[in-house]
């Protein structure tokens, strides 16, 4: 991590890789070891902070989101009183309700609706690199930050084992909070963990309520009836884990509304290509009358089923574009038994 330049107040600290969680298999802990967090549905963002508040905002994949979201910027200047500081958490849209909303996170640019960004970890403060302390210290030093204005930047909290047994609250019952509140489920995170920037780590275990995987978007079908001049489905792919080849896993055709098809069509019109991207045959059926595209978008999918002999991707609808990821991320969905998740 870049340390801070003398005399230069408006140098950045450099970027960190984020930490990733992994799937806990549909077992949720109910452990002292572990303390407690809601898994937000939004944009996972680094925010690196200059000592004079110059901010910049990155993707998990280091693409930049500073001009995306300006209302972020210098948000949290105040707070840090001249201090540097690198904070890893996520950006959400909220309905009016407070909820999440993906979809008008998805269309921040055309709704002006203003964002907010959710923090749960600090990997640097001042000239503190914290990435070697535990959990438990880190939660303690960015406890001590208090955003000036948390319709923009909030601590998202953070629950021990003590909290929850003074209440109450199981982890069951935290995930019917969530459930309620439209968030995305609950992450356990080892208390003792150093925060381990680029890995997927067992310390960090995430049990989400719905089934989303991203996917890479390789073709799309016209429609028929009244969306005969738009699209009708997406023909959707993911990596295989062992050979890295471009797998056709199956198709998408509702979650969107009229001005997302035809947002999808402006951004796949200039990619089309003659032959198929995919490794695998695509079925005839889906095949017939297919726009093929470079497969260079990355989207996310709600699904209620995978089956693992077909490869394919069951009961889908579309949640919305990845900006966040690269084309070479998404992977086959984990099969039951080899290993823990995407």
């Amino acid at each position: 991590m870049a340390k801070r330049v003398p005399g230069d107040r408006s140098v950045v600290p450099g970027y960190v890789e984020p930490m990733l969680a992994t799937a806990d298999g549909g077992r949720l802990r109910d452990d002292p070891k572990y303390a407690y967090e809601f898994k937000w549905d939004g944009y996972r963002a680094i925010m690196r902070v200059a000592a004079d508040g110059t901010t910049v905002l990155t993707s998990r994949n280091n693409n930049d989101f500073t001009g995306r979201y300006p209302e972020l910027a210098g948000a949290l200047t105040d707070a840090l009183g001249g201090r540097h500081a690198v904070l890893d958490g996520e950006i959400v849209a909220l309905d009016d309700a407070g909820r999440p909303d993906f979809g008008l996170l998805q269309n921040h640019d055309s709704s002006g609706h203003t964002v907010a960004y959710f923090v749960f970890d600090v990997l640097q403060l001042g000239d503190d690199v914290l990435l070697d302390a535990s959990y438990d210290e880190r939660r303690k030093v960015l406890e001590e930050i208090e955003p000036p204005d948390k319709n923009l930047v909030a601590i998202s909290p953070s629950y021990s084992h003590a909290d929850r047994s003074a209440t109450g609250m199981t982890p069951r019952g935290m995930l019917d909070v969530a459930a309620t509140s439209g968030l995305e489920g609950l992450v356990c995170k080892a208390r003792t963990s150093k925060y381990r920037p680029g890995r997927r780590s067992p310390e960090w275990l995430k049990h989400p309520l719905i089934q989303t995987l991203e996917v890479v978007i390789g073709g799309w079908r016209p429609g028929q009836g009244r969306r005969g001049r738009l699209i009708g489905g997406l023909l959707l792919g993911a990596h295989d884990r062992d050979t890295g080849d471009l797998l056709y896993i199956g198709d998408v055709g509702t979650g969107f509304t009229h001005q997302a098809l035809l947002d999808a069509q402006e951004k796949l019109a200039p990619m089309e290509r003659a032959r198929s991207p995919f490794a695998n045959e695509v079925p005839r059926d889906r095949a017939r009358g297919a726009h093929w595209v470079e497969p260079a978008l990355v989207g996310e999918v709600v699904y209620r089923q995978f089956t693992p002999r077909e490869h394919r991707l069951r009961h889908t609808a579309w949640r919305g574009w990845r900006p966040d990821r690269e084309p070479g991320e998404p992977l086959v969905p984990e099969q039951p038994g080899r290993g823990s998740g995407k």
